[in-house]
């Protein structure tokens, strides 16, 4: 198996283990912790009050859940630290940075959120994701947990350009904090490239990175001004006059309409898969700064990478693919370039990671009644999603890895025995590990790749039986 996967699968029956070593100041509050996320991982997407054993635990689950002293970053940080702890073993990782919402329906107001329109309520999550860089994608763990609310300004409120721009508390800066955090948390051990997608196109998030010697791959979204030998010009304009470096023909996975809010469909319309063959120039360019007398106080000009990518001979009626991408990352040679490109198409791996949390785990559809209530909850959630990508992604990039990679032997043993294990040979693959599960949550072969819910159904089930079959055992033993 390769370095990446070595690193990022560490043989586990259970997460209590990664997740045991945060401080909550009361041994009590620990136990509590660690049967929560036992719980949890064997009911990822069933309420909570189901997911109890009796009255009295949905009782002390709340008490937990209330209780002042428990918060996200302290729950959050053994795995936080786990994850960089992989990240230090595998040396060169990509970073994802992304925002989503996270939507609660229901007509009574929550404590702490905001509205969002009728029975809708709901707060932001800024999130990093570490994954590996060796072109595998192998899914590392979170780094980073930001969560906000967008307040909503009244009319004739909205400030002047100078007042938003240097407001501390302005949305904007979730990037450059998630980085802030990163860079604490990974320090020199880690060589990160920090992956973000057009949300984080600032000319004062570039000169922050480059002051800090950050290694970046970011989306453009404005045209922005350049320095070129005949004066000044446009990005667009350099960009189009570049030579064509190379030709590579990629598949692009369908994007479904779903149930994603109104903006990110506007931003990401619905497509069909199709092989696209894309063409991409690069070019050093030096960066302009922009006119307004918010930006003065930074550096005039900006020495970057500019990669664009354009798809060609595109289907009549469809949108083609257009990425114009800053980086720090050398563009010497073709297969450089290309690799810039392939670490931003990396990218997509924290929406499959914000799937698991709000799908595989349900946590969308927590009935808890506030913001506080909700951030502890994260804290148990996100890194059972984050071991639900990792089991997907390690069935699809080394479908036939061996199973003892993901599930423990006793796990193997019981999906062995489960009614949907009759098709599993003495060593199964990954690929097939994953397929008996998504099974026992009612996925049907014939409908594709196994999602999420049907994902994390199977995983609670298989968690239960396993619960079972242990105490059998040590009911015979006594």
């Amino acid at each position: 198996m390769a370095r990446s996967r070595q690193t990022a699968t560490v043989p586990r029956s259970s997460l209590v283990e990664e997740m045991a070593g945060g401080e909550l100041g009361d041994q009590r509050l620990h136990e509590r912790r660690d049967r929560l996320i036992a719980m949890l991982e064997a009911h990822p997407d069933t309420a909570f009050p189901e997911a109890c054993a009796d009255d009295a635990e949905v009782e002390a689950l709340y008490r937990f859940l209330r209780n002042r002293r428990v918060s996200l970053e302290a729950l959050v940080e053994p795995h936080v630290a786990a994850t960089s702890a992989r990240c230090a073993a595998m040396g060169e990782v990509l970073v994802l940075h992304d925002t989503t919402d996270l939507v609660f329906a229901g007509d009574t107001p929550r404590t702490g959120l905001v509205r969002l329109g009728k029975g809708r309520h709901g707060f932001w999550l800024h999130a990093a994701l570490a994954v590996s860089a060796d072109g595998l994608r192998a899914p590392l763990g979170v780094l980073s947990l930001a969560p906000f609310v967008r307040h909503m300004q009244a009319p004739g409120t909205r400030k002047d350009e100078y007042a938003r721009f240097a407001d501390p508390a302005k949305e904007s800066r979730c990037w450059g904090d998630g980085i802030a955090a990163v860079r604490r948390r990974c320090g020199e051990d880690v060589r990160t490239i920090h992956v973000m997608d057009r949300g984080a196109d600032s000319y004062e998030l570039f000169a922050a990175m480059l002051a800090e010697d950050d290694r970046f791959v970011v989306r453009l979204t404005h045209d922005r001004r350049v320095i070129t030998d005949d004066g000044a010009g446009l990005l667009h304009d350099v960009m189009a006059r570049a030579a064509l470096r190379g030709e590579r023909q990629v598949r692009l996975a369908p994007r479904h309409h779903g149930d994603r809010p109104l903006q990110a469909r506007h931003k990401y319309p619905p497509r069909e898969g199709r092989l696209a063959t894309l063409h991409c120039t690069a070019q050093p360019v030096t960066l302009q700064r922009p006119e307004p007398r918010t930006h003065r106080h930074l550096p005039t000009a900006l020495s970057v990478h500019v990669v664009s990518v354009c798809e060609v001979d595109v289907p009549l009626g469809v949108e083609p693919v257009a990425w114009r991408l800053i980086t720090t990352e050398p563009i010497d040679t073709l297969e450089q370039v290309w690799r810039i490109v392939d670490w931003y198409r990396a990218r997509w791996v924290i929406e499959e990671f914000f799937k698991a949390l709000k799908t595989g785990c349900a946590y969308e559809k927590r009935q808890l009644e506030s913001l506080a209530t909700l951030l502890v909850a994260l804290a148990l959630l996100a890194p059972i999603a984050w071991r639900l990508l990792l089991l997907r992604h390690l069935a699809r990039a080394a479908p036939d890895g061996v199973a003892t990679a993901v599930l423990s032997p006793r796990q193997l043993q019981v999906l062995h025995a489960a009614p949907t294990g009759a098709r599993l040979g003495a060593t199964p693959t990954l690929r097939d590990v994953l397929l008996t599960i998504a099974r026992l949550g009612g996925h049907l072969t014939h409908n594709g790749d196994p999602g999420w819910l049907v994902l994390g159904r199977g995983m609670q089930k298989l968690l239960w039986m396993e619960a079972g079959w242990a105490a059998a055992h040590d009911a015979r033993r006594m």
